[in-house]
């Protein structure tokens, strides 16, 4: 292998990692809600826990780890384990170890394979995991249960072990209210610790509305509120629209033909004038007839009478005359001629 192919899989590898790094940095926990007064999400009183993709890429969630341990107590289990010890696995791998064991044991969940479609997060998608302590039914079920009237804790790691996200819930949010984030925005949230980012809702009002898997917050246009109080049925709306639809087709026409008149004074310019040809004089020629003589006239005038009066008129009417005389009873026919002397 030579150094151009080595230096090649080094900026690869660090690409890659970087844009693995950048996706875990845009998932983060928008909304959460401890208890539920009836059934109203997941077909249980449990309390839920949104995640949110805040980057423009899907992002694949599995293998990664939802938990309402602290950090602190994770690291203190993982290190005093006794098989732990025994196996020699200290610091950063004996978390990561920890983390993959039984969560029912543990209280550590990881999200499992085989559901991509699911577990794969669009653009600025969310999912929602129920917190009912039944993970046999299904992936988006978490091993524990928050505590109703107490502090809460969730955090989220990566594949790695690494902190990605975690949230504080206090123990004043009563049954049915959600803590979410005011705005979930088109980029991740800096830094793990962002309880002021997040407010109480009761579902009291649209401000206030609970979300699960749905954006938190409905992005209002200022100028399209106003307009809407000036013009609430849309007169004012539709004459403009009207307006601007045949100022347009006028200007199209005005601006076609002054293009087929730019064009024509284009052409007549460009077009070169005919040379004009000369005409060379034609030499008069004179010929000098005979003189007809008797003959020729009369020749003329009977061609001229013969081509006036080809045909004689005719009545259209036959008539047929019986004749007697035949060649046996001529008298004439019989007569012999006169002898002649030689």
């Amino acid at each position: 292998m030579n150094k151009r192919n080595i230096i090649f899989l080094l900026l690869a590898a660090v690409v890659s990692f970087g844009a693995l790094a950048q996706g875990h940095k845009n998932l983060r926990i928008t909304e959460v809600m401890v208890a539920q007064d009836s059934t109203q999400y997941g077909g249980t009183t449990a309390g839920w826990v949104e995640l949110y993709n805040s980057s423009y890429q899907a992002y694949a969630i599995e293998k990664m780890f939802i938990t309402d341990k602290r950090p602190d107590q994770i690291f203190t289990k993982a290190n005093e384990d006794i098989a732990y010890q025994r196996e020699q696995v200290r610091g950063r791998d004996a978390v990561l170890r920890y983390l993959s064991e039984d969560p029912l044991k543990t209280g550590v969940y990881m999200i499992p394979r085989g559901d991509e479609r699911n577990t794969n997060l669009g653009e600025h998608g969310q999912c929602v995991f129920v917190a009912d302590g039944q993970i046999q039914n299904g992936t988006f079920h978490l091993p524990f249960k928050f505590a109703d009237g107490k502090e809460n804790y969730i955090a989220v790691y990566d594949v790695n072990g690494d902190l990605v996200d975690e949230l504080t819930i206090p123990a004043s949010l009563k049954a049915s209210q959600s803590y979410a984030l005011k705005a979930e925005g088109r980029l991740p949230i800096e830094g793990a610790e962002h309880n002021g980012d997040f407010e109480m809702r009761d579902g009291s009002s649209i401000e206030k509305a609970i979300t699960p898997g749905n954006f938190n917050t409905r992005i209002k246009n200022e100028n399209i509120e106003k307009f809407h109080q000036h013009d609430p049925y849309g007169v004012i709306i539709t004459i403009i629209a009207m307006l601007i639809v045949f100022s347009a087709l006028i200007l199209l026409f005005l601006l076609f033909k002054l293009f087929g008149y730019v064009s024509d004074k284009s052409l007549n310019k460009n077009a070169a004038p005919a040379a004009p040809q000369a005409v060379e004089p034609q030499a008069s020629i004179t010929a000098t007839a005979p003189e007809a003589g008797e003959e020729e006239i009369a020749a003329i005038c009977m061609a001229l009478y013969q081509h006036f009066n080809a045909h004689d008129e005719e009545s259209g009417v036959l008539t047929f005359k019986h004749n007697t005389a035949t060649a046996w009873n001529s008298k004439e026919q019989m007569m012999c001629p006169t002898p002649q002397r030689k």
